[in-house]
Parts: structure tokens; sequence; C-alpha cells
């Protein structure tokens, strides 16, 4: 009896991983991140910062809440790698939130590694729930959805959709600043990198993409992302 007392015990005093990691909520609306912040600081113990962006006060966490509502799906996805690419050494789980259900977006999200959905109409403690499966390591999707990813034929792939992937996370973030019509100078000072690095990140674009100036990889963006 007193074996069991003592490992009880024991359990009950060891630390939950999850609730030692930290969580960022990114997303337009502060009032709903700092609501999700609050719900998941009391109800399930677990530190977290928010703000409308994916680095900043978000470097350094285990995990990324990435808020889509009404967010185009392609928009989502370079945000996401430009995000993941700033902490290339240790990147953190990224999942998603108020996500519309949709079959094809749940399979790209898999493709992309993301370690969760959270649709818009599922309640609130699932939340809690879901986060901390992920900060454990786990997959937040229904296993219908992990045994149709698995099962599911492969296609082959697009010469423009294999060109999209052939691009780094920074390149990406690159190459929509130029869609933008960012300058290489104002490039380099947005992202803290050299004027030499934009103009080498930007031949590389334009040879991966097949172009040959600014204003065509400003629209063969515009049409693949």
């Amino acid at each position: 009896m007193a074996d069991a007392k003592q490992a009880k015990d024991e359990t009950r005093n060891t630390p939950d991983p999850a609730v030692e990691q930290k969580v960022h909520i990114a997303g337009p609306n502060p009032l709903l991140n700092e609501l999700l912040t609050s719900f998941l600081k009391t109800q399930e113990g677990i530190f977290c910062t928010s703000g409308p962006d994916w680095d900043g006060d978000g470097r350094g966490s285990a995990l990324i809440l990435w808020d889509c509502y009404r967010s185009d799906p392609a928009r989502i996805w370079l945000e996401m790698e430009a995000a993941v690419s700033v902490a290339e050494d240790d990147p953190p789980f990224v999942a998603l939130f108020n996500v519309t259900p949709d079959d094809e977006f749940t399979r790209e999200a898999m493709a992309r590694q993301v370690r969760g959905i959270f649709f818009v109409n599922e309640p609130l403690r699932l939340l809690g729930k879901g986060v901390r499966a992920i900060l454990k390591g786990e997959l937040w999707y229904s296993r219908e959805t992990l045994s149709n990813f698995v099962l599911a034929p492969r296609t082959r792939v697009p010469a423009a959709q294999e060109a999209a992937e052939s691009l780094t996370a920074r390149e990406r973030e690159i190459l929509a600043r130029i869609a933008a019509g960012h300058s290489n100078q104002e490039i380099a000072d947005k992202l803290y990198i050299s004027l030499h690095t934009v103009k080498s990140h930007t031949y590389n674009i334009f040879r991966k993409i097949n172009v040959p100036n600014r204003l065509q990889a400003a629209l063969w963006f515009s049409k693949h992302f």
C-alpha cells in the first residue's frame, strides 16, 4: 500500500511537459487572441502570448496557433513557412484554428506538416485538449482524416506547383514582397538582411520559377499563390 501511495504521489508531482511550453496565438483579432490566451492560461495552465504576427513575440514558442478565419489558404501557407523559417534551428509546431471544414484544405495542411486543425464549429474545450496533445508530439486530426491521407493515391505534381515547392521559405517571403512592389532595399531593411543577400535570393527565385524580371515574378506569384 505504501509503495502504491508513493507511486501515485510521484505521478501527481511529475510536471506536465505541455504546461512548461510556450504557445503563441497569432491572428488579426486582438480580442479573440486575448480571450484564447486567457483560456489556455487559466483553464490549462499553459503559458501563452498573442499578437497579429507569427514571429516577434512568438519566437521561442513550442506551438503557434494561427487564426484562419476568412483567410486565403495560399496566404496562410506563405506566412506559415516564412514564420517557421525564423526559427530554422528549433522550428515550432503549427496548428490552425477557426478553419472552415474543407477536405482539400485539410489534406494540404497535413502535407505541410501542420500538427492539427480546430474547426470553427468545434467547442472551446477541445482547444485545450488538442493543444496539450500537440505539445506532447501528437497530431490533432480525426482517425478518418489520417487514414484517408495515408491511403490517398499520389498524383504527379504540376510544373508550376513543383517550382513553387522548390522555393525556400525565405525565397517565398521575398517573392511575396516583390509581388507587393517592394524594392530590394526595402526588402533588405524589412528582413534585416544585406542588399547582396536579397539580390542573391531574387536571382534564385527568377531561375526557379523561370521568369526574367520582377513584373513577371509578381504575375507568377499572383497566379500560383
